[in-house]
């Protein structure tokens, strides 16, 4: 199952990126008012995610000093990041978020929203158990641009998930704490 949500989620992420790079690339290739215009989209990738067993995509569409990204994820947590590593947690899902670019059009310090699913699988020994957790929560970050249309994006997430509940295996508990701080540096492609 999670190899056909990994591959669903990858090639949901990886038409839409080639979608909207169909007419970037065009508008490049003769001036238009749509190569003039402030609308803006990216792909994105965190490559973190991936070493941790996991995936990060993400696109991105802007207008002006907004940005709406959707994304998928997964990853294994390491130890120092569960509440008792005689257990296994890996998760995935899906968000969005809704960032403002405070300094410049797509450039620089952003802030913003978000919301998403995320489905943790805890597992111990033959045991486990997969839920979902619906989540809001806020977001801050600096793009940084890398030439040739390549940036870096630092950012920190603080979010809240409403139905993040303990789980118990063969008597023993993990704790999920319904507030999770999330550290990332995506790296992306800008496209327009």
């Amino acid at each position: 199952m999670k190899t056909s949500l990994r591959s669903a989620a990858i090639a949901t992420l990886t038409v839409a990126a080639l979608t909207i790079a169909a007419p970037a690339t065009a508008a490049a290739d003769q001036p238009s008012t749509l190569a003039k215009s402030s609308f803006h989209a990216d792909f994105e990738v965190d490559p973190t995610a991936y070493a941790l067993s996991g995936y990060s995509l993400h696109v991105g569409l802007g207008w002006k000093r907004l940005r709406l990204d959707l994304g998928a994820f997964a990853m294994a947590l390491p130890d120092f990041a569960k509440s008792d590593d005689s257990f296994e947690v890996w998760f995935d899902g899906f968000g969005s978020k809704l960032q403002y670019f405070v300094l410049a059009e797509q450039r620089g310090l952003f802030l913003g929203v978000d919301a998403g699913v995320a489905r943790p699988l805890v597992q111990r020994g033959e045991l486990a158990s997969k839920d979902s957790q619906y989540s809001i929560g806020v977001n801050a970050g600096y793009r940084f641009d890398l030439g040739a249309n390549l940036y870096a994006t630092p950012w920190l997430g603080v979010s809240y998930a409403f139905s993040a509940e303990d789980v118990t295996l063969g008597g023993t508990t993990y704790a999920q704490n319904p507030v999770t701080i999330f550290p990332a540096v995506h790296v992306g492609y800008r496209f327009r």
